[in-house]
């Protein structure tokens, strides 16, 4: 085992093909045996897990009050992740507080391989007394006695004066749409299946139940406007009758298919009865943009609670990284951010193509890093705040025949590259698969600040959506995800197979990662969630075909292709390879290896060559590892060199004569010509030594996943990397402060 500051842990191997959905209400969910050890990272120290435990305790949440309205008891939802096993379809999940059980509901999302639960949201029924209390959710083997209570029904919430009525006005015109007139609809159609508009149920049960209603917004004589509708999640608390609903009203201008798109400018007020309006003045929206604004009517006149979740355990579990010992800083926690205006960028950059370090890069972005290490309100609503500004991008193309986001199965060479799309798409079902061009004024009428680049967009909603269970960051997930793969060429990518090779290598990494995300932690019924998990195997099988199983392949573990071999090096073009971009592809092959995915493992061990040779290797000083970029080859035609001593002499030659004992190596970096600033001590890595968003930064996750490969020298290079003189503190910028997640061996 690596001593390091970090306890290691196991993870599990196969991947959930399960399609099916378990709902489980009223302190009955399926449970089962705890198994492998908590968490590698500590936990913020305002979050200590009790030392009496009640027996079969899983994992435990805080609840934080978040209003000053009298109540005895008040409901919290909220998204859970569970490890493998932990709940097998044999037990139950009780929420304990003070020794007594709560009545809880748990309606699960999405299954593994053997029908334990992955994902759930949690429905917890808490006293209003419990600020700040240790709440345990617990494994029990105890029978529920006599019948379930009936779930909230459509015709509970009809029965209440609960509406949310979104008005979109300009110039006197006023668009608008009702949550209670679609509610009520849907009601008297005896429910979805009956209706023609957007319909759907997320949750059911006698503690909580949502469902999704929408229609594009109508104007005063009732037409339908051409391009902007709204959503309404509505979710009714019981028990009957209903006294508390929240609304998340989602406002889209967002489809694939219809001519004239265009941004459109509004003000935007939401009327909820009883509460004060919501008013959004001069709003911009952007074509195939969307925003939201959740409200609370009756009893609460907001969220009564927040659970602030186990860290320890969410990294216990395949679903989260893990991250060193470190706390965030108090100072900037104190600044952070806490809400996120309809269409603005917030925190994210509003050209994710422009070059150097951004917050929002990195195996999680910034806040939702952050959310890993500290589960607390505030920066729960940071972590939110910019998880809402995904959302102005113009990446969402929802298809208004399916309601669903567009199907690449279905339009194979829908693209947003313009130069590339076709009126006669040349694979099946042979379509126009062209997206509508800019309606109104020309380009100017869909201009917009913001751009969306797959070489540094951030993981899209991943942990909101985990946190929260809601369906806003669930669909924004899939619209990102699906726009990884709709940005590219068609033929490139292999029309619907979904490949992404023919692209930066980093781009190929957070592609990879955003896809795999989305199809391990999509609900198991959700549009997508099977192409999405076909499309990242049928990835992982081309790049073990073209490098892990080809004996021809070079011999150093670089992903060397066209598009990644793209710097110069000693006065010759495309010779160079960012050992950066590397390192951020074998996280991600490392990330799908955890996930579970068939064949990542292998992908995972065959790319960690490369920084185990660049930290251990004869003949390579491993404290130039982190250099920009390295050399492969002498010319762009030239074969791959077949050491790491042919690398580095070719790549640092006015270093290669000083051999890498460290005082030796250090007085030579401070005199080499290309090294004329680096004035640190012996046992330093270079690039940016001490930042956390540098180049030693940068290495640190792919040689984290690479320190679990199954390779000589993989322990070792993490030692010797935990070794180096200068630590660097991750406290304000957490995003590369991964670390393993086992050893490599156990």
């Amino acid at each position: 085992m690596i001593r390091t500051s970090v306890t290691w842990r196991r993870l599990p191997s196969g991947l959930n093909t399960v399609t099916r959905v378990a709902v489980l209400a009223f302190a009955v969910v399926l449970l089962g045996a705890c198994a492998g050890s908590v968490a590698p990272a500590r936990a913020q120290a305002a979050f200590a897990a009790p030392a009496d435990a009640p027996p079969g305790t899983i994992t435990w949440i805080h609840l934080e009050k978040l209003t000053g309205q009298d109540c005895d008891t008040a409901p919290v939802t909220f998204g859970q992740v569970f490890r493998p096993g932990d709940l097998p379809g044999e037990a139950m999940l009780v929420a304990k507080y003070e020794g007594r059980a709560l009545p809880t509901q748990v309606d699960a999302r999405a299954t593994n391989d053997d029908g334990s639960i992955r994902h759930a949201v949690v429905t917890v029924r808490a006293p209003c007394d419990a600020d700040g209390a240790p709440i345990a959710l617990v494994k029990t083997e105890d029978g529920s006695s006599g019948d379930d209570p009936k779930a909230v029904g459509l015709n509970d919430v009809a029965a209440t004066e609960f509406d949310a009525r979104l008005s979109l006005d300009r110039s006197g015109q006023t668009w608008s749409a009702s949550a209670r007139d679609l509610v009520q609809r849907v009601h008297e159609a005896g429910g979805c299946d009956g209706v023609d508009f957007f319909c759907r149920r997320r949750l059911s049960g006698p503690l909580v139940s949502e469902w999704i209603v929408g229609e594009p917004v109508s104007g005063p004589d009732g037409e339908a406007h051409p391009h902007l509708a709204s959503y309404f999640a509505i979710r009714a608390y019981g028990p009957t009758p209903v006294r508390r609903v929240r609304v998340d009203v989602v406002t889209e201008n967002a489809w694939a298919y219809v001519d004239g798109v265009r941004n459109y400018d509004y003000d935007a007020r939401i009327d909820v009865p009883g509460q004060a309006p919501t008013v959004h003045e001069d709003v911009r929206h952007y074509r195939q943009a969307r925003w939201h604004e959740v409200r609370w009517w009756g009893a609460s006149d907001r969220a009564p609670f927040h659970a602030a979740q186990e860290p320890a355990y969410l990294q216990s579990t395949p679903a989260v990284p893990s991250y060193g010992e470190f706390e965030l800083s108090k100072k900037m926690l104190a600044d952070v951010r806490q809400d996120c205006p309809p269409m603005r960028a917030c925190d994210i950059y509003k050209q994710m193509q422009t070059t150097g370090a951004q917050p929002q890069i990195g195996p999680l972005p910034r806040w939702s890093s952050a959310y890993a290490i500290d589960t607390g309100h505030r920066v729960f609503r940071w972590m939110l705040a910019n998880s809402d500004a995904m959302g102005a991008y113009g990446v969402h193309y929802r298809d208004k025949k399916t309601g669903n986001a567009l199907s690449l199965k279905a339009h194979p060479c829908a693209t947003t590259l313009w130069p590339a799309r076709t009126a006669d798409c040349p694979v099946e079902p042979h379509g126009d698969d062209r997206l509508p061009s800019c309606g109104g004024e020309g380009k100017a009428a869909c201009k917009s600040p913001l751009n969306a680049d797959a070489a540094h967009h951030p993981a899209p909603t991943y942990m909101a959506y985990l946190a929260t269970g809601d369906w806003f960051y669930e669909s924004e997930m899939r619209f990102w995800a699906n726009w990884a793969l709709l940005w590219q060429n068609p033929k490139y990518r292999d029309y619907a197979d979904g490949l992404v090779h023919n692209t930066q290598l980093r781009g190929q990494a957070w592609m990879l990662r955003s896809l795999a995300y989305a199809a391990y932690l999509l609900p198991d019924e959700a549009s997508h969630k099977a192409y999405f998990n076909d499309v990242v195997r049928r990835n992982i099988d081309w790049y073990n075909e073209k490098y892990t199983h080809n004996p021809k392949a070079n011999k150093l573990g670089a992903v060397a292709s066209y598009h990644s071999v793209i710097y110069p090096s000693g006065g010759q073009q495309r010779t160079g390879y960012a050992t950066w971009q590397h390192s951020f592809f074998a996280w991600s092959a490392g990330n799908m290896a955890d996930l579970g995915f068939d064949g990542a493992e292998a992908l995972r061990d065959w790319v960690s060559q490369f920084q185990i040779g660049l930290m251990t290797a004869p003949g390579f000083c491993w404290e130039l590892a982190s250099s920009y970029h390295v050399r492969l080859r002498d010319k762009r035609k030239s074969p791959y060199y077949t050491s790491f001593a042919e690398v580095y002499r070719n790549s640092f030659p006015d270093l290669a004569d000083a051999g890498c004992e460290p005082q030796a190596l250090n007085r030579a970096l401070t005199q080499s010509k290309g090294k004329k600033r680096f004035n640190f001590p012996p046992r330093t890595m270079v690039g940016y030594p001490k930042s956390a968003t540098g180049f030693v930064a940068n290495f640190q996750p792919g040689l984290a996943a690479s320190a679990r490969a199954d390779r000589p020298g993989a322990e070792q290079a993490w030692r010797r990397f935990m070794g180096r003189t200068l630590p660097i503190d991750y406290g304000s910028n957490p995003q590369f402060g991964v670390v393993p997640t086992e050893p490599n061996k156990p």
